[in-house]
């Protein structure tokens, strides 16, 4: 990578251990990436043209959707790979510095910190789980005809009651498999449950939780949560557990991720 370039922006992906032995990808527009090594931590960059990526083309797409989608698909991409291979800690998007001496000043000058929050991930993984509502009891009752305007409202009444208590107890069962599967964890959150149009789903998404995994206890985890999709089947729902994942959500510090969701 080269130094000072007016032409150029560097685009920092993540943090890794500059002794890890990583195969890297291609980067954003099939650039090349680089390691760059600050003491005990290294930045995985590339650079890129500052027509197509500076400053000032970040602020024009900032409300662009499709724009950032495409740099953000790109930029996990990245990290994806690495983080298949070894420990990473994704940096937040923009991820722009004007050269290779400016990136490696902010890794100088945050390095405490960064520092921290790597080792806040190092030897984790991130894995996703989702919980879906496929079916709801039917009451027989329900199907026939009401005899009068009494007892239509009687059984109106009966069926909101129903669902509420079917809500309740799918409620208690999902907080029940969120604890455990965080109790498999090293650490857990859980987000806003997506839409349809995120989530490419139908079905109502009960949970949408984040947990950081150590590599080695991986299968443990998985093992765990097939006994409980088991549970949850039982009571109409299912469960997908993804990843891994780069822990986007487990990333803290001045250079925070802003959390992609995991498909």
């Amino acid at each position: 990578m080269s130094g000072a370039d007016a032409s150029t922006v560097v685009h920092a992906y993540g943090l890794v251990d500059p002794t890890s032995a990583v195969q890297l990808p291609a980067g954003i527009d099939g650039a090349s990436v680089s390691v760059v090594s600050v003491g005990d931590i290294a930045a995985l960059a590339s650079e890129l043209s500052a027509e197509a990526y500076g400053p000032e083309v970040w602020r024009a797409h900032a409300e662009d959707p499709r724009w950032l989608e495409h740099v953000a698909s790109q930029h996990h991409a990245v990290l994806q790979a690495v983080v298949e291979q070894a420990d990473v800690l994704p940096l937040r998007l923009p991820g722009i510095h004007a050269d290779l001496a400016t990136l490696e000043a902010a890794l100088r000058g945050e390095h405490e910190s960064l520092g921290s929050a790597f080792a806040g991930v190092r030897g984790h993984v991130e894995l996703g789980a989702k919980v879906y509502v496929v079916a709801a009891a039917q009451d027989p009752a329900a199907q026939e005809r009401p005899t009068s305007g009494r007892d239509y409202l009687r059984r109106r009444s009966a069926e909101a009651t129903s669902r509420e208590e079917s809500r309740l107890l799918r409620q208690a069962k999902v907080l029940d498999a969120h604890e455990a599967m965080a109790m498999a964890a090293t650490r857990a959150v859980a987000n806003p449950a997506q839409d349809a149009a995120l989530s490419g789903r139908s079905e109502p998404m009960v949970l949408n939780a984040a947990y950081l995994v150590a590599r080695d206890h991986m299968e443990a985890f998985i093992k765990v949560a097939e006994q409980l999709a088991d549970t949850l089947h039982e009571a109409g729902m299912t469960l997908e557990v993804t990843g891994p994942w780069p822990p986007y959500n487990f990333a803290v510090g001045p250079e925070e991720t802003t959390a992609r969701e995991a498909g």
